[in-house]
């Protein structure tokens, strides 16, 4: 299977980068630092994955990433670390985005798209139940 990674320089999703690919999946990771991303895997890793630039509250740019890799699954782990005072939590923003990005795709490649969300729904799951209560059939859940 092929799945997108969103989070992969993060303390779960540098975890599960391996873990798919010791199962043979083969690995998409969307991250906004590639810098990052090479601090945090080792070259062994970071040379059987396929690497994307970009923000998790682009919904577009998920969509595209999934699409033009032929995604069959995503994995989100994608979330924030921290949120300051002076800064606004991002976690419903990206789920949302990532929910938005797996039911387009999953119209545009004309099969179900498996998803997976790793922590912070305690902040969408009003919003995620209704997303897939209406679009059940665009997802395996």
């Amino acid at each position: 299977m092929k799945v997108l990674l969103l989070g992969a320089t993060g303390t779960l999703g540098s975890r599960i980068t391996p873990a798919l690919l010791s199962h043979q999946h083969q690995v998409v990771v969307f991250v906004r630092s590639e810098n990052k991303l090479k601090e945090t895997l080792p070259p062994s890793i970071l040379s059987k994955v396929a690497v994307v630039t970009g923000d998790a509250t682009d919904s577009n740019a998920i969509l595209e990433t999934l699409v033009n890799h032929d995604c069959d699954a995503f994995v989100n782990s994608a979330g924030q670390s921290n949120v300051f005072p002076w800064q606004a939590p991002r976690m419903q923003e990206i789920i949302n985005a990532v929910a938005t990005a797996g039911v387009e795709a999953s119209k545009k490649l004309n099969h179900p798209m498996r998803g997976w969300f790793l922590g912070g729904l305690t902040a969408m799951c009003v919003h995620l139940e209704a997303v897939f209560t209406q679009r059940r059939h665009h997802f395996q859940l």
